[in-house]
């Protein structure tokens, strides 16, 4: 097969790498549209049973992700590599977002005392240990899901699944031009982060783009950019919005309140699910519906990028 890859054109290869991902992103639509469909037709209770699974679907998934990257992290060179252009991408991205989204700093009126910074870290902390429990079993036993004729892919669908069910109970009011500006500032930081990237890095700014086009959706990013680029492209995807979260839940925790909307835009993608809970301790109640909706139309959007950035490599 990688011998038939190598004697196709580079117009055969554009070709067939877009169709690639066409698919991968109407499979995931049609996953996201079949969850929402399943929960607006079931009752509230279920609803919740199901988003409450949520949680440990994402910690297989990493589970399964860490066995999938095994391979290239472990690499000595390789792996200290990736995670070195991971975290600079991720701060990049998190330092463009937060210069267009700074404004003059909010006025505390009633300050409570801030949560335990163990606790602000308490759900990164197990999806660390996910992570490492699958890397290190994929190092020493050379276990792979393929052996069971799965794939993190299925985990992923699983979760999308959840994900549509948990869509159903959103709900919006008037969009405000301030509203609008937090998902447009985190896909302008994240390009912009990417073209300097490009020039500090090996990697060209159309393979920038794709390490970015998660928005922040780790478990979304890293399946699939593994899936339509390859193992070394998936574990920088991942490790870049993994590195993304942590930052957001740091800037969350030290200057949330005083700048609520950096904090919402920082956390990308994740806004409207794993940051929600650090964004209500945070920041001011009137900024929940900016999360809510930032992080909706981020999520959306994150398949979309990730198909589009791949096809134009």
């Amino acid at each position: 097969m990688v011998g038939y890859w190598l004697l196709l054109s580079a117009d055969t290869k554009k070709r067939l790498t877009m169709q690639h991902a066409l698919i991968s992103i109407v499979t995931l639509l049609a996953t996201l549209a079949c969850g929402w469909f399943a929960g607006s037709q079931c009752s509230l209770k279920t609803r919740q049973s199901v988003v409450k699974s949520l949680s440990t679907i994402v910690l297989l998934l990493l589970f399964s992700m860490g066995l999938d990257f095994a391979e290239v992290l472990t690499q000595g060179e390789l792996g200290g590599a990736i995670m070195l252009h991971a975290m600079l991408l991720s701060g990049l991205i998190t330092l463009f977002t937060a210069v267009l989204l700074l404004r003059k700093p909010a006025v505390l009126t009633n300050e409570t005392p801030l949560p335990s910074l163990f606790s602000a870290f308490g759900g990164c902390f197990k999806a660390i240990a996910a992570f490492i429990a699958g890397l290190t079993l994929g190092y020493f036993t050379h276990f792979s899901l393929n052996t069971l004729g799965l794939s993190s892919n299925a985990v992923l669908y699983v979760m999308l699944f959840c994900v549509g069910v948990d869509l159903v109970g959103f709900r919006f009011g008037r969009v405000t031009r301030q509203c609008a500006s937090v998902p447009v500032a985190a896909v302008v930081g994240y390009v912009a982060a990417a073209g300097l990237f490009s020039l500090l890095t090996p990697f060209s700014w159309q393979q920038s783009l794709v390490l970015g086009s998660g928005l922040g959706w780790f478990s979304l990013s890293g399946p699939m950019v593994h899936q339509l680029a390859g193992a070394e492209m998936g574990a920088i995807a991942f490790m870049t919005d993994f590195f993304r979260e942590l930052l957001s839940i740091v800037f969350l925790y030290f200057l949330g309140r005083r700048q609520p909307l950096a904090a919402v835009g920082l956390s990308g993608a994740a806004a409207m699910d794993s940051a929600l809970p650090f964004i209500k301790q945070n920041c001011d109640a009137y900024y929940i519906p900016y999360a809510i909706f930032s992080g909706l139309l981020l999520t959306l959007a994150a398949p979309f990028l990730i198909s589009i950035t791949v096809a134009l490599c």
